[in-house]
């Protein structure tokens, strides 16, 4: 298990960034790139290129589960390099971030490339705010969420409609998000 901090995130941008300019030169000579069909150069995704659609959310012992999407929209930019992580964190109606960041759960595997329509997938996984002691969770209605791929750091937003309370003490982390993969669906 990796845990996300500032730091780590930026790790990661960064990784993102040289796996990118690593990638391109094995795209030119041919070589073998998860969902890569072409030898162009492909530039690292942003979160600009996707819209977040939540496909299901299910529940056990306390914990739910949304199954999320994140569907590469038609902007005329072309195939772009997906990372295998995105950072997510809660926000509420004014944008201000609610509780801890998403922490990373297991290992995320290689990038890789998104064509216009294509989908990629991830998990998040949250424990309710009720598992905690209420003084100690500040439980908080969330508008949505922040996501934030690769070294972008703007990231975009997404509503998750009402009901959904997160731990606003920071100090406690409930909200997982697994590595993101390509879609079988796209």
């Amino acid at each position: 298990m990796s845990v996300s901090t500032p730091a780590s995130r930026t790790a990661r941008r960064l990784r993102a960034a040289v796996v990118a300019g690593a990638a391109l030169p094995a795209l030119a000579a041919g070589a073998p790139l998860a969902a890569a069909d072409t030898a162009e150069a492909v530039p690292t995704c942003g979160s600009h290129h996707f819209k977040l659609i939540e496909n299901g959310r299910h529940g056990a012992a306390g914990t739910v589960y949304f199954e999320m999407a994140l569907d590469r929209i038609h902007d005329g930019d072309g195939a772009c390099l997906m990372p295998s992580t995105v950072d997510v964190r809660w926000v509420d109606i004014d944008g201000e971030q609610i509780g801890s960041w998403a922490v990373q759960r297991g290992e995320p595997g290689e990038p890789f490339v998104l064509d216009e329509g294509d989908v990629a997938e991830f998990t998040l996984g949250h424990a309710r705010a009720g598992n905690h002691a209420p003084e100690e969770c500040e439980p908080t209605e969330i508008y949505g969420l922040d996501f934030f791929v690769g070294a972008d750091e703007k990231g975009a937003r997404a509503g998750m409609g009402p009901g959904i309370d997160v731990c606003a003490n920071t100090g406690i982390e409930d909200t997982g998000v697994s590595p993101v993969t390509p879609s079988p669906y796209s």
